[in-house]
């Protein structure tokens, strides 16, 4: 397999953590995305929005990161990345759409304005709108997945892609100075999962190392 992906991309990221967690063997391409190289002709073959991450294991071509990560726990079953029950299954999969539509759009807005270490990577504009309403919805969403954690240390009982699935933005946040402590068993939840080896290796890989 080949991993295609880019510094201080946090979709990149929660995919490298998937495929360290399942123990899975590939090449990894880490893209200049500042100097446009993910908009080349070879790899736009791979991932025609041009985007990151994105996977090729032979000729299957798979971009979107939870795509990926399913694909992975799919060819890894020894990990147990998904569970083997199809109500397990749909549950893990209800998560990342809640991920993916509400709980990134909000963090991402907030850790662009916030994160020094986004900021000087990208250099954004100074003016920072929607923060406040980044804000709110982030009032909206993480009480759902405190909620959730009552009594469990994981998501879904045991460690899964919904769990892997929320570490890239909300580390980012937290790094911005993001206050967790509304959220007692959410800071508790995101350390345990920010001190796995694999999600080490993931953000010295793309955060940490030029």
């Amino acid at each position: 397999m080949d991993f295609f992906c880019g510094r201080m991309s946090g979709n990149s990221a929660r995919s490298l953590f998937a495929l360290g967690e399942a123990g899975a063997k590939f090449d990894l391409h880490v893209l200049d995305t500042r100097n446009g190289e993910n908009r080349s002709p070879a790899y736009l073959a791979v991932n025609p929005m041009g985007k990151i991450p994105a996977l090729a294991d032979g000729a299957f071509k798979l971009w979107e990161s939870n795509a990926i990560n399913w694909y992975v726990a799919e060819k890894h079953p020894a990990a147990h990345l998904v569970p083997g029950s199809a109500e397990g299954r749909a549950s893990v999969q209800r998560w990342l759409y809640f991920q993916t539509g509400h709980v990134t759009p909000a963090c991402v807005t907030l850790f662009r304005a916030t994160n020094a270490r986004v900021r000087a990577f990208w250099n954004p504009p100074k003016e920072s709108p929607g923060l406040d309403g980044a804000r709110s919805e982030l009032a909206r969403f993480l009480p759902v997945v405190e909620s959730a954690l009552d009594g469990r240390e994981w998501l879904e009982g045991t460690f899964s892609l919904a769990d892997i699935a929320f570490v890239p933005h909300l580390a980012l946040i937290a790094e911005g100075g993001f206050d967790f402590s509304p959220y007692p068993r959410l800071h508790a939840w995101l350390t345990r999962l920010v001190a796995r080896p694999a999600w080490h290796q993931a953000w010295k890989l793309l955060f940490e190392e030029p």
